[in-house]
């Protein structure tokens, strides 16, 4: 009934997360699950989604952006990297946890997304998208969370028998390893890929392409994007898929001479380029 205004709408999956931490906290409910159902309900038909895409919403990436740098930020800080090493006293070696990073990263996602791929044709259709689904699954900040929840369920160090104590201090060391692990190899495996694939003249797959709105001339392509029209940007490969449009008709790409037709912003406004007799550009 556009009851809500602009800045309401777009600023709403931070309210929402706020106020679900909150009411979970005092009510010591598991707030970390709570907000994935809520963000889960939200975009559960992908309305809110094409909506923020159509007001061109810049606010929830920006926050999304500042929680992580601010997260992982803490994270990095808080790494116990003395007890990556104790053999004399929980056991925990460099080398035992590189052989259970490794495991963990083969057994952990990979063995049930090819079991039951099939059964997802809506999410992946091929098992070349299974092995990318069942890879590309870090652990982060939620792993982190549930180790420190679970340090408080159990006795402090030395309060407790020895089997309660071994865990308590096993457990913190591991999780945080198989984040920093996690950090490391996904973090690091989409610049290989691409390095691979360029080498390897590998082409991207340019069959969901996308055009987006330039917001300004000064601004980056966005990833797997080229430079459309006047102001326009054509993504490929994106994990939302856009369902309104015939994405046939749209353009792949733009010569350099019509990049050079935009000087500023306020160029937008004035019209659009058009091609003349001698490969220049006239503005109509």
């Amino acid at each position: 009934r556009k009851w809500i205004d602009n800045e309401s709408y777009v600023l709403f999956p931070t309210a929402l997360g706020l106020f679900i931490v909150g009411t979970c906290g005092a009510l010591g409910t598991d707030d970390l699950l709570a907000c994935f159902v809520a963000g889960s309900a939200l975009n559960w038909d992908g309305h809110y989604l094409r909506e923020t895409e159509i007001r061109h919403d810049e606010v929830n990436s920006c926050v999304d952006v500042l929680l992580n740098f601010g997260g992982f930020m803490y994270i990095g800080a808080i790494l116990p990297w003395p007890d990556f090493h104790d053999p004399t006293g929980t056991g925990i070696t460099w080398s035992r946890l590189l052989v259970l990073g490794l495991l963990v990263l083969i057994f952990r996602r990979l063995p049930a997304i090819f079991a039951f791929y099939k059964l997802m044709p809506d999410v992946c259709t091929s098992w070349k998208e299974a092995l990318f689904m069942g890879y590309f699954g870090p652990i982060g900040a939620g792993a982190v969370f549930y180790v420190e929840h679970a340090r408080h369920l159990f006795p402090h160090d030395g309060e407790g028998d020895e089997e309660e104590t071994n865990l308590v201090r096993a457990m913190g060391p591991t999780v945080y390893w198989l984040v920093l692990f996690s950090i490391i190899v996904h973090g690091l495996s989409i610049p290989a890929l691409n390095i691979f694939y360029h080498y390897t003249g590998k082409a991207p797959i340019k069959d969901d392409a996308v055009e987006l709105r330039r917001i300004s001339m000064r601004v980056t392509p966005p990833a797997n994007a080229v430079a459309g029209d006047g102001d326009t940007f054509i993504a490929y490969n994106r994990f939302s898929r856009h369902l309104g449009g015939n994405v046939a008709s749209l353009p792949i790409g733009r010569s350099t001479t019509e990049d050079q037709g935009f000087s500023d912003d306020e160029d937008l406004g004035k019209g659009r380029p058009s091609q003349g007799k001698k490969g220049g550009l006239t503005w109509v």
